[in-house]
């Protein structure tokens, strides 16, 4: 098992990463908070999976009730909204939770986001867990305290930074993850091989093709990018310095795809991946690169997506209207583009020429059919 600590101003606690850690370093987590009662927020399907270990981790502890208090809500981004958490705040009123209770977000980054944004605001804040059950989730967005809900139209609009009191990673809920997901979470893992480690990338480069086992090797991988995004979050917490800015690498063009393809068509690791080779030819584009950027991420990125492509109809336009009307409630767009791997830098002021060509040129290499 692997733990790494993430030390902010807003709390200090241990990632876990390894197998059985429910049975371990989860009940060892609830024994040190001694809640009178928890609440499970998830999905049916995780619950259904996985939901009977977790219970009887928590039902074993002598000073927890025996039975969680669940509330599980459809999957999709487009139910992480305000009507979702209302039903929530009630699910949590009516069971009778607590401002000494403690909440298990237990799911992928939808349910992270939702339930840590509950948790932060119910009762004016409670304790919570990050379970994640997803490799992205695992690798990333359970880190860092980032928890909130989509408004129509705006991606995370609302939301908070509220820091978890553990994240608890147990790389058995792998075992059952589609091919697909798992892929997608690798995005994740690609994104901090060249942000920040270049090894990761060696470490992929034999075994993306077949996909890993959830063995050792994928620990490993999931703690050394959670190593680094805990270095990121302690230097700028509340993302206002840059430092965490530039883990948006590939996002910026991901989120327009994601949105113009229609959210449910691609995944979200898919749409980063696809982002970070639109982002690698925009930093060969203008100048900041040089030309052997786009085709390392050619070798890294195209053995993750296997056989997934954009869909045949998403065409150039679609996606740099949704660019722009990111920019106009955003102020403006901020790109995270590469001189080089371990050399991020922040741009603002990428010409409307070279995104547009980035983006038509890496539709033309993606294209099903």
């Amino acid at each position: 098992m692997a733990e790494v600590q993430v030390h902010t101003a807003g709390g200090e606690y241990t990632v876990y990463i390894g197998r059985r850690v429910y049975e371990g370093e989860l009940v060892e987590t609830m024994r040190r908070l001694r809640p009178g009662k928890t609440a499970i927020l998830s999905h049916p399907s995780i619950d259904r999976m996985h939901g009977r270990r977790l219970r009887a981790a928590v039902a074993a502890l002598p000073s927890t009730a025996a039975e969680p208090l669940s509330f599980l809500f459809p999957e999709g981004e487009e139910h992480k909204n305000l009507q979702t958490l209302e039903k929530a705040y009630v699910a949590l009123l009516s069971g009778g939770i607590a401002r000494e209770d403690v909440v298990l977000a237990f799911g992928g980054g939808v349910v992270g986001d939702l339930a840590g944004f509950a948790a932060s605001t119910y009762m004016r804040g409670i304790r919570f867990l990050q379970i994640p059950t997803t490799l992205m989730a695992m690798v990333d967005s359970s880190v860092g305290g980032k928890v909130g809900v989509d408004l129509p139209g705006a991606k995370n609009a609302v939301g908070s930074f509220y820091q978890p009191q553990a994240v608890i990673s147990d790389l058995e809920v792998l075992d059952t993850l589609p091919e697909r997901e798992l892929r997608s979470g690798l995005a994740e893992v690609v994104k901090y091989g060249f942000l920040y480690d270049e090894n990761i990338l060696e470490t992929m480069e034999g075994w993306t093709a077949g996909m890993p086992e959830a063995g050792a090797e994928l620990e490993d991988l999931i703690a050394r990018c959670v190593e680094h995004k805990a270095r990121v979050v302690a230097l700028d917490e509340l993302d206002l310095r840059g430092e965490r800015a530039m883990l948006n690498y590939g996002h910026t063009f991901g989120h327009a795809l994601e949105s113009a393809a229609g959210y449910g068509r691609l995944r979200h690791g898919e749409a980063v991946a696809m982002g970070m080779l639109m982002a690698a030819r925009a930093s060969e584009m203008s100048g900041l690169a040089g030309s052997g950027l786009m085709e390392m991420h050619r070798k890294a990125i195209l053995p993750v997506l296997g056989e997934v492509r954009l869909p045949s109809d998403l065409g150039p336009k679609r996606i740099l209207a949704d660019m722009q009307a990111d920019k106009k409630k955003t102020r403006g767009l901020r790109f995270v583009l590469l001189e080089g791997p371990r050399k991020p830098h922040l741009v603002e002021s990428l010409s409307e020429e070279i995104v547009r060509k980035a983006v038509r040129e890496t539709l033309e290499e993606l294209k099903e059919g």
